[in-house]
């Protein structure tokens, strides 16, 4: 494929390919590799953009910033290597008058909840890559592989993606974070929202792009609980604070907690609180 010019993005030529591969005729069916590119000199900051894939992005040099769902924006600079998560919001790109050599990687299928598991995809940070790790080599094995258009050479494409992001796991850990561990703040933040029913646990895990598996994981890992465990406890801890400052009967705070059978639901109370809800009450 040929190099075009864009003059909104770059000064320079682009190559940007879209995959045309029938889904059918692929052999590989749980990665598939979708729009690929290089943008040398990028000048194009965006704002508030939301992307419906994954994606893997490399500064091979320049500088600018990376912000993602409105938090404090990251420098980037080059030899640096950020990712796009599906329905979340990003600010990023080189600041006015700079520009950043880019490569880029979107991506998406089953296999995703494996290298999340296993930690070679990370959203929210901007991680450092050592000079010695050859990425530029693995995005232009990709752009190389998609330009042809045959299936083949779009599968061959789907394992290189999947060696690329094995290495983006090692430099995720050299950065010193464990990307899954740094959502804890943001899942008890909405694991609170469990307590009047807001949101379910699934809800959760979808919205911070883990498994179910993961969030028991890291709840555990972080609380010392089981999952359903943890969120009894914070809603035992709600029933406490409603015993004691408002006038509500023990069935109706139940029924807002969401317990259907208020004996389950004062079973539920001793065993947390180590006391019954009417004992609770009337030790005020």
């Amino acid at each position: 494929m040929p190099n075009v010019m864009d003059y909104m993005i770059s000064p320079y030529p682009i190559r940007i390919i879209d995959s045309k591969v029938d889904a059918s005729k692929l052999k590989l069916r749980t990665i598939r590799v979708g729009q690929v590119g290089h943008l040398p000199g990028r000048t194009l900051f965006r704002k508030g953009v939301v992307f419906e894939h994954w994606a893997v992005v490399y500064i091979v040099s320049g500088s600018g910033v990376y912000a993602e769902n409105g938090r404090e924006e990251q420098i980037v600079s080059g030899e640096n290597l950020f990712f796009f998560r599906p329905g979340c919001s990003y600010d990023f790109g080189p600041l006015q008058g700079g520009s950043w050599d880019e490569y880029y990687i979107n991506f998406n299928g089953t296999r995703i909840m494996d290298w999340l598991e296993a930690g070679l995809i990370a959203g929210g940070d901007v991680f450092q890559v050592r000079s010695d790790k050859g990425f530029t080599h693995f995005f232009e094995g990709i752009l190389t592989r998609m330009e042809g258009g045959a299936p083949a050479d779009a599968d061959r494409a789907a394992l290189l993606l999947e060696e690329l992001l094995l290495e983006c796991s090692f430099v995720i850990k050299e950065n010193g974070r464990t990307a899954q561990e740094d959502l804890m703040p943001q899942i008890r933040e909405d694991l609170h929202s469990c307590i009047y029913g807001h949101m379910d646990v699934v809800q959760i895990a979808a919205k911070h792009h883990i498994s179910m598996s993961t969030l028991r994981r890291l709840v555990r890992r972080s609380s010392g609980y089981p999952l359903h465990d943890y969120i009894h406890r914070l809603k035992m801890s709600e029933a406490k604070h409603l015993l004691l400052n408002t006038s509500l009967r023990v069935k109706e705070i139940a029924g807002r907690l969401h317990y259907q059978d208020t004996f389950y639901f004062s079973r539920l109370f001793k065993k947390y609180m180590g006391i019954s809800p009417q004992k609770c009450r009337c030790n005020v």
